[in-house]
């Protein structure tokens, strides 16, 4: 007989648990089901801050607190390590009170098995029996005791799939499902001597470091490698053990959705499990994070990988929800309305709070509503970079994203600024018309040919790019056309222009170009220019992209489908310039976000900064967010204030104010002290004070 699912009782939080009852590894599956009330588990790991032996370190030597919430003592010069206080033992696991939570892959619904479903613990009388995938049945042999029970939390089992009303309660649920679980078990397959390999060397990594709450890596007290932390410390590995870490990358788990989500909320005690072989998640994360920061690696495919599974520790503490989402972008998952709705538990309180989850909506609808929730509550058009037109899949307007095919490119354009710190102007008419307020500034003359999608393959087309412009020396800025090309490729991310970060310098990105420009027909990712960090950097901006040039000769990249003719805008609340299409009766399409050499800081809107000033921008770790400034090349001075705007008009003052989970990318808070009023973008760029400046303002009806 099957078994019958009884309904929770939502009013008292009722969950179903699974009682993975003991048996051999080829032993039938028998489990039991039940109602629990979901109560926290506690994982705290006992550590007191001594505030009084904090304040009394003398430099070098300071405190640093670890993800994990321990304090290092860090000695500044010399990079040694030593703990505050010893590591504590986890508490004891009572499978009576807590649960453990399964983190797998479904997998396909090929060949399923029948678990029993036992009316006991005892496992003497059958009550029913129900379907699992295959994926599933072999994970729980894996982790199935010989000699006990184990209590779980597996989604398949204990959500009833086939009650959409309880599928959409329990989806909202699951963040406090993961953070109540006593750990986490990241399922990964089944083992071979490759995968069991790459696990033993990564385990032996990330037991050489630690990782602070900052994100950086250093060495672990007593490490046996102790400069193994540094970048250009590289590992002295053989082709098969690089393949073997390949592999193990590569595998399925790391690339699912909901799998973020659940290793994100996960307690410290959580471990990946690839076969009998298990290995402490962030002992894993802190070795992946170590290799990525290597200088060179062997491919260009192995540094996306691990910056993929780096990125699977972001939360919206620490980024804001467009980049949520964006990350979101390269994750699958079997039904495309959880590319929203599986990172409901990682995105903000009022994003999640305008989001209802109902399975029964067009996914174009699910895509709409989130759209427009983000704009409403950060006051930016962030999420229109996601917008591709040629690539549309879903139904909808083009201005709403179509998240449901898997991208592993997402550029990072915000920096650019082009429309400044100002506040989106829009209205929305439904069913699909979004009117948004900016100015025209340009129509697209000429496109060359789009970047390859394949990363061997995606350098390719830089020579052709560089002919498009080689009948002139001289850029419209007065760069030479080699320097704004390199630039371009990697959309101005320069030291000059992020001073405390470690990018290249702009002569140092000409160099590299200059390299790319030798690369034949042949190379493949064997070439040892694909190791380089930086060229892995340039192959993520430019996969899929078209080179274009403007009626004024600005050079620029937009997604493959740009055409000649495309007009160039920049709305306000947009960080990049946007290419639509008009159509017949005015109105227009999304044809994409550009990057346009020249457009930063708001230049088509403000005109350029007079010398000597410089726009830069500045990380603050203490506001949790980066700041745009203005550098005096001749002083030394980095101001707040933009020298071509006025002063702040009374009653307006900046404001201090520390980045909140619901903020957008990039802001500053000004306050009106009459009123109280506080606003997260610059008040001299309101759409009211621009048209008092003389900025041509249009609205445009995008469709």
């Amino acid at each position: 007989m099957t078994y019958q699912y009884q309904p929770l009782e939502r009013h008292q939080e009722e969950i179903r648990l699974v009682s993975l009852l003991p048996g051999s590894f080829n032993d039938p599956i028998k489990i039991c089901i039940r109602h629990s009330v979901l109560t926290p588990c506690s994982d705290s790991n006992g550590k007191e801050n001594d505030r009084s032996e904090r304040k009394s370190l003398v430099y070098p030597w300071t405190a640093e607190e670890t993800s994990d919430g321990e304090t290092l003592i860090v000695n500044r010069e010399t990079n040694e390590t030593t703990w505050h206080r010893p590591i504590p033992a986890d508490e004891d696991y009572s499978p009576q009170t807590d649960f453990e939570a399964l983190s797998y892959t479904w997998g396909t619904p090929d060949s399923p098995e029948t678990a029993r479903v036992m009316q006991n613990e005892s496992g003497e009388e059958d009550c029913a029996t129900i379907l699992i995938y295959q994926n599933l049945a072999t994970a729980l042999r894996y982790i199935r005791h010989r000699d006990r029970h184990r209590t779980l939390w597996v989604d398949a089992i204990c959500i009833n799939q086939e009650d959409i009303p309880e599928r959409n309660s329990q989806v909202k649920r699951m963040a406090s499902i993961y953070r109540s679980a006593y750990r986490v078990i990241a399922w990964l397959g089944i083992g071979d001597l490759d995968s069991t390999q790459a696990i033993d060397t990564l385990r032996y990594i990330g037991e050489q470091l630690v990782a602070l709450k900052t994100g950086r890596i250093v060495s672990a007290p007593g490490a046996r490698e102790p400069d193994l932390w540094m970048n250009a410390c590289c590992f002295i590995f053989d082709d098969q053990m690089w393949h073997a870490i390949l592999n193990l990358l590569e595998r399925s788990w790391f690339y699912r959705l909901w799998c973020w989500q659940e290793i994100n909320l996960s307690s410290r005690r959580t471990y990946l499990q690839c076969g009998h072989d298990l290995i402490g998640w962030r002992v894993f994360w802190r070795a992946v994070i170590c290799i990525h920061n290597k200088e060179r690696l062997p491919s260009v495919i192995f540094r996306e990988r691990c910056r993929h599974i780096a990125f699977l520790t972001a939360d919206v503490k620490q980024h804001p929800m467009s980049t949520m989402l964006d990350l979101g972008r390269s994750k699958g998952c079997a039904d495309p309305r959880d590319k929203v709705y599986g990172l409901l538990g990682l995105t903000a309180p009022l994003f999640n709070a305008s989001v209802k989850t109902d399975y029964s909506l067009p996914v174009e609808k699910v895509y709409k509503e989130a759209f427009l929730a983000h704009a409403d509550i950060t006051k930016r058009l962030e999420l229109l970079k996601h917008c591709v037109l040629a690539k549309r899949t879903t139904g909808g307007p083009s201005w709403v994203p179509d998240w449901s095919k898997t991208e592993f490119t997402a550029p990072i354009l915000s920096e650019q600024l082009s429309a400044g710190l100002s506040e989106t102007h829009i209205k929305y008419t439904p069913p699909d018309v979004l009117q948004a307020v900016g100015i025209r500034c340009t129509t697209v003359q000429k496109v060359g040919a789009a970047s390859s999608s394949d990363i061997d393959k995606a350098l390719a087309v830089v020579p052709k790019w560089l002919e498009l412009v080689a009948g002139s020396e001289q850029y419209i800025n007065r760069q030479t056309m080699i320097e704004a090309l390199a630039l371009t490729l990697t959309m101005n991310r320069t030291r000059e222009r992020h001073p405390t970060n470690h990018f290249l310098s702009v002569s140092e990105s000409v160099d590299l170009l200059r390299d790319i420009l030798t690369l034949d027909a042949d190379s493949d990712e064997e070439h040892p220019i694909f190791s380089n960090r930086e060229v892995g950097n340039i192959i993520q901006k430019i996969r899929g992209r078209a080179f274009f040039i403007t009626n004024e000769g600005h050079m620029g990249t937009a997604p493959d489908g740009v055409r000649p003719g495309d007009h160039v805008c920049i709305l306000l609340g947009c960080y990049s310039p946007i290419i639509i299409r008009t159509t017949d009766n005015d109105q227009h399409q999304v044809v994409g976000e550009a990057y346009i050499h020249g457009f930063e800081d708001a230049k088509a809107i403000l005109g350029s900064l007079p010398p000597p000033w410089r726009a830069i921008i500045k990380g603050d770790d203490t506001f949790g967010r980066p700041l745009h400034r203005y550098l005096n090349l001749n002083t030394g001075e980095v101001a707040a204030e933009d020298p071509r705007l006025d002063i702040l008009p009374p009653p307006w003052v900046r404001w201090v104010y520390e980045r909140a989970p619901d903020d957008p990318a990039l802001f500053e808070v000004f306050r009106n002290t009459a009123t109280g009023e506080t606003m997260k973008s610059d008040p001299r760029l309101s759409a009211e004070a621009l048209k008092a400046r003389g900025v041509q303002l249009k609205t445009f009806d995008l469709i």
